[in-house]
């Protein structure tokens, strides 16, 4: 006797070999704690052991509480170490992967669209580069999934109300996690319009109204304690910060040091006089000046900061001096991404989803690209929303998958039939 149905033992299968190489990379790799991951490890540690809220800096809401909030619970069950984060990792891609079948199945009736977007997740190298790491991309990406699928029950009328107050409490988190999350609501929003057009307004309304509180539930308390830490409610400081690395005189649309630019000199005694609102908001206004006094030149960075953001992540001369392995992984990893857009492309194109459905596919990845034109961009910022074109690259094979079973047993068919013509030839030749 089997615990799990034929579906659930595949799925089972999956998330064992997500896991299984992802556990694998962790033990190669053996990534140094540094940067962003260190800052999120002492947030949490910081107020498992002293209950204080700070970063390696001492800033209260520099970074995004949402990743290191996570880790909470688990550091005071565990203790604080890379281990357990690590374990989170593995927690979350397992979830990741779930979310992904349902997903595929969700979209095209079939199960198998998500068990291909499944196994090529498994596979793809940017998510397991980033389960090696403290990196918030590992819980930005189920939150986006959820957020999907809850979208997709609304436009389709299925309990509205319910899946829009989980949509709410799905972005509410994902915001908390990072600033990349705020225009999803784009994807809702095209929800809502389909739930207008099929069922009515009023419903839409009330439906869009939760969500918006459903939001604000989540977010209330984070705001409530920045309000209490830094004499502002804010998500995050960090916002004004790459609004001013991505429009200065010395930006370039890709992440530069603050030290490169003009206000780097003297940064860090500015920063600590200043603290951390008082200093955003002179990094927002010297942003904006900058911006309303080359309004061409900036128009001209954000559409090429656009571009960036799909850019395949190319090895150069560098990268295969220090490693010849690395890079050649690199060369992997641009093999993939192009497999991933070109599917995707195919999936957006096909006629396995429907339309409301992919309206609101393409508007969940269209808001989660088009704020990065206000910042600058890392390769990395996009992996969050890669999943979603993953699963319509899933859609897509499934299709042909499902071609080539028809092709071969309508080719099975014709064999058939022409040995039963056969057959009974024969037995009349015999009998005469």
């Amino acid at each position: 006797m089997t615990l799990l149905p034929p579906r659930g033992r595949v799925t089972a299968l999956l998330i064992l070999l997500a896991l299984i190489v992802r556990v694998a990379a962790i033990l190669v790799l053996d990534q140094p704690l540094e940067s962003d991951g260190l800052a999120y490890f002492t947030m949490a540690q910081g107020w498992v052991a002293r209950g204080e809220w700070a970063d390696i800096y001492g800033q209260h809401a520099f970074y995004s509480a949402g990743y290191p909030m996570l880790l909470v619970p688990f550091f005071a069950l565990f203790g604080a170490s890379v281990g357990v984060v690590l374990a989170v990792n593995l927690l979350l891609c397992a979830l990741t992967v779930w979310l992904l079948v349902r997903l595929g199945e969700r979209l095209t009736g079939t199960p198998r669209a998500g068990w291909l977007a499944a196994g090529v997740y498994a596979l793809w190298l940017p998510a397991i580069w980033n389960a090696t790491m403290v990196a918030k991309e590992n819980l930005s990406t189920p939150l986006l999934l959820g957020m999907t699928l809850a979208a997709l029950a609304i436009a389709r009328g299925e309990r509205p109300m319910r899946h829009a107050a989980i949509a709410g409490l799905l972005w509410g988190a994902g915001l908390l996690v990072g600033g990349s999350s705020l225009l999803l609501c784009a994807g809702v929003a095209v929800a809502l319009l389909w739930l207008w057009y099929r069922k009515n307004a009023g419903l839409a309304l009330k439906s869009g109204l939760l969500f918006s509180l459903a939001a604000l539930l989540i977010l209330s308390p984070w705001l409530y304690a920045t309000q209490q830490m830094v004499g502002k409610a804010v998500l995050t400081t960090n916002g004004a910060f790459n609004l001013y690395l991505g429009n200065n005189p010395a930006a370039t649309g890709k992440f530069i040091s603050i030290a490169d630019t003009p206000l780097g000199e003297g940064w860090n005694e500015t920063r600590v006089a200043l603290g951390e609102v008082r200093n955003a908001e002179r990094l927002q206004a010297a942003a904006r000046e900058w911006i309303t006094a080359h309004p061409v030149e900036a128009g001209k960075l954000a559409i090429a900061k656009l571009g960036y953001f799909w850019e395949p992540n190319m090895p150069d001369a560098a990268d295969f001096a220090a490693s010849k392995a690395v890079a050649s992984i690199r060369l992997v990893d641009i093999v993939q991404y192009a497999f991933i857009l070109l599917f995707a492309c195919a999936g957006f194109a096909g006629r396995t989803i429907a339309r409301a459905d992919k309206t609101v596919i393409a508007a969940m990845v269209a808001g989660f690209w088009l704020i990065h034109a206000a910042a600058y961009i890392i390769m990395r910022y996009r992996d969050p929303v890669m999943p979603l074109l993953i699963v319509m690259a899933g859609a897509a094979l499934a299709q042909g998958w499902q071609r080539f079973d028809a092709r071969r047993a309508h080719k099975g068919a014709g064999f058939a039939t022409l040995s039963s013509v056969g057959s009974g030839a024969g037995s009349g030749a015999g009998r005469n």
